[in-house]
């Protein structure tokens, strides 16, 4: 299956608790839509990472903690 990206929308929301450092943390959903071969048609995909700030290093850090299929 050919994995190219053909196009992106991004959202973001704030959570609303802190970790036990203070430090807020954020989920961004981004979403593609990738050409399926064998479906023979265009697929979304929601990619779904936690950003946070990391004091110790002074940057930012992002996981991806989900991939999932649209529709």
């Amino acid at each position: 299956m050919n994995r190219e990206p053909r196009m992106a929308n991004e959202h973001s929301a704030p959570m609303p608790q802190c970790s036990e450092s203070g430090v807020s943390v954020r989920y961004e959903t981004k979403v593609f839509s990738l050409w399926d071969r064998k479906a023979w048609a265009e697929v979304a995909h929601a990619y779904m990472y936690e950003i946070s700030w990391i004091p110790e290093r002074q940057c930012w850090r992002s996981f991806l903690c989900s991939v999932s299929k649209l529709g």
